[in-house]
């Protein structure tokens, strides 16, 4: 079968690609070099019992429309969906002074806040809806119509102007961090703390080094969604992935290790696996590391 588009590699990203690109009648076929779909989020059984490799937080899987997520959205899409548990309360970060529970709902979330540090739980209200005004913004685009090239701004301009005058006000909050934020109203030292670490468990970085809108999205969905996790782990997404890829007639060839990105006056025109087949397609997408697609794959 002649192939319009082959994706390098089974995780997330590439299913994503893949399938999308199948919905919209492209001849797709996805190489995973494993025996298994999901590369990095793939899920696995050890004597009866189901692991992730994947994340165990998510918002916005379930059935609360609309959705800010992007893997929600490209499931509808593909008219696939998932069955998730909400968590409540979503864990416990643990601190000198004690436990303290993180509540999804955000009045709970301050009164438990408050038992620590009454004048912190205030400060974080005001901190939180600096935020959530940033959020109430960007909930109005949809996050899958995003893209990283100059044909944004006529896609944005023609279908979302009156969001993006709305917008305006707070472009200085969606440009800064969030450490810019709390230092203009936070001054209590364990809410400070307390920033820190949620910012830190979202982008492994601070309050000074998180973006804005990545906090105000994560504040916004909890708050409005809950924090969920999929029945079937982080497996169940992926197998959600291959059937829309499968269904819309997209190909999954497992223990396809690709050897080399094949390339005729400097456009792909195909793969090389490691059993010396070769696959012919005019586009190539890699969902492999750039360290690999770069030193390893394109020779």
């Amino acid at each position: 079968m002649n192939f319009e588009v082959i994706v390098i590699g089974s995780g997330i990203g590439g299913l994503t690609a893949a399938a999308l690109l199948a919905r919209y009648n492209q001849r797709v076929l996805v190489c995973e070099s494993h025996a298994i779909a999901g590369g990095a989020a793939h899920s696995f059984t050890r004597r009866g019992f189901t692991f992730d490799s994947g994340p165990s937080f998510y918002c916005g899987l379930g059935k609360q429309r609309p959705s800010l997520n992007p893997l929600r959205q490209v499931l509808d899409v593909l008219g696939e969906s998932l069955e998730v548990v909400s968590y409540d309360p979503l864990g416990h970060y643990h601190f000198p002074e004690g436990s303290f529970p993180v509540y999804c709902d955000a009045q709970r979330y301050r009164e438990a806040v408050a038992k620590i540090t009454p004048q912190g739980a205030k400060e974080l209200a005001q901190f939180e809806q600096r935020l959530l005004s940033v959020y109430n913004c960007l909930k109005d685009i949809p996050t899958i119509a995003l893209r990283a090239d100059w044909r944004l701004i006529p896609l944005l301009l023609t279908n979302y102007l009156p969001t993006l005058i709305k917008m305006l006000p707070q472009l200085g909050v969606i440009q800064g961090s969030v450490g810019r934020i709390m230092d203009e109203e936070v001054r209590d030292p364990w809410v400070r703390r307390l920033i820190d670490l949620e910012c830190f468990l979202l982008s492994g970085l601070k309050a000074q080094g998180t973006v804005a809108p990545e906090v105000a999205f994560m504040l916004g969905e909890r708050t409005r969604a809950g924090v969920e996790y999929p029945i079937g782990g982080s497996g169940a997404i992926v197998a959600a992935l291959v059937r829309g890829l499968q269904n819309w007639g997209g190909e999954l060839q497992l223990n396809a290790h690709v050897e080399q990105i094949l390339v005729a006056g400097g456009q792909a025109v195909g793969v090389r696996l490691h059993n010396g087949e070769v696959i012919k397609a005019p586009v190539v997408i890699s969902n492999a590391t750039l360290w690999d697609t770069y030193t390893k794959l394109l020779r």
